[in-house]
């Protein structure tokens, strides 16, 4: 059975895939929290070496509004003030697990810090990633910043983990062990296999989103897809797409999308930019093209700041019944897309560049 994390997880990103670094931030709170563990980690994993962690606060996802030279407000994962004596100290910590760096990210968070510092605190900065994503202490602490930076990476988290245990850390270390934060660094069986036959699954997978589906995309919106880089969107967002720009501030990406479930999602979706000038009539179109259309979710569809998408999933597990797994997939994707091109003809005034031709077979 899963970890209770985990099926608490599933239930609430039942509308909402990207919160899985939110969501692990909260559990990674009680560590400190309840846990009490902050010391031992400053010193295990990082140079902060303190002779006390008397805790004063623990906050996750406090805002800190845009200095004049940011580009957006700033919202670390984790702001912790705590006291060694009489000196104060405050830590944020950015957590990564599957995306990059944000815009100026850490240097934005670098700068908020500086103002703790105007007060007397000793600051640090702490960015723990799950990929290996080497950062400049130049680039981020600037200005006369006397922050601390450190770099660490979950499997070190997770190791440190194993040797502080307890019933809490226990489901933790099963959770992230299910997420896949264990990192063991080490080949197994199974690795082997996949490794021996990574091109034929390459293959397979390209097969599923090439020729009829290729055919029928260009056939209704006059539009040939592109390749994208599939491998860095397998390192960086877990997935492996093809992506059809349309031309007006709208994309259709249709692949295979890793899941929180042992097999992965066959998944179409049609996405808005937030920079796109009709997004609110595209906004309610896609609201609804919902209601009529059985099967089909959304995500950020009211929050203008991101990409609005609405998606269709189904587990590759429900395509392994049929007699040519490829062809049932095309099927699939090509029954979506025609379903797709109803919101085209619906919606002629969205600036569509070019007309498609009819329902593809």
């Amino acid at each position: 059975m899963s970890t209770l994390f985990k099926r608490l997880h599933l239930l609430l990103s039942s509308k909402d895939r990207n919160q899985q670094e939110d969501y692990f931030t909260e559990i990674f709170a009680e560590v400190f929290e309840k846990e009490g563990l902050l010391q031992d980690f400053l010193y295990q994993l990082t140079t902060i070496h303190v002779a006390s962690t008397n805790i004063h606060e623990i906050t996750t996802q406090k805002t800190y509004g845009k200095q004049i030279d940011h580009v957006t407000d700033s919202r670390p994962d984790m702001m912790i003030r705590f006291a060694e004596g009489k000196q104060s100290h405050i830590i944020f910590i950015e957590n990564k697990l599957g995306t990059g760096e944000g815009d100026q990210q850490l240097k934005r968070y670098a700068d908020h810090l500086r103002n703790y510092e105007a007060d007397g605190c000793r600051t640090h900065l702490i960015y723990i990633t799950k990929a290996y994503d080497p950062k400049r202490e130049t680039d981020i602490l600037q200005n006369g910043n006397q922050a601390t930076f450190h770099q660490i990476r979950w499997f070190q988290v997770y190791n440190w983990l194993q040797t502080q245990r307890s019933e809490l850390i226990d489901i933790i270390l099963a959770y992230m062990e299910e997420i896949g934060l264990n990192d063991s660094r080490r080949f197994l069986p199974q690795d082997m296999y996949v490794i021996q036959n990574m091109e034929r699954i390459v293959r397979m997978m390209d097969a599923c989103l090439d020729g009829p589906v290729e055919h029928a995309i260009t056939k209704l919106f006059n539009r040939s897809t592109s390749w994208t880089n599939r491998f860095v969107q397998l390192k960086e967002e877990y997935r492996y797409m093809k992506q059809n720009d349309q031309g007006n501030f709208s994309a259709i990406n249709y692949g295979f999308h890793q899941s929180e479930e042992d097999y992965p999602l066959i998944s179409i979706m049609f996405q808005v930019n937030p920079k796109c000038p009709n997004r609110p009539a595209f906004i309610q179109a896609m609201k609804a093209f919902l209601e009529k259309n059985e099967g089909w979710s959304s995500q950020d569809i009211d929050d203008h700041t991101a990409w609005s998408m609405i998606y269709y999933d189904k587990s590759l597990l429900q395509f392994l019944s049929t007699d040519d797994h490829i062809e049932s997939i095309q099927a699939f994707f090509i029954e979506r897309l025609n379903e797709l091109y109803k919101l085209k003809q619906q919606t002629p005034e969205l600036e569509w560049k070019s007309k498609g031709s009819g329902a593809a077979d």
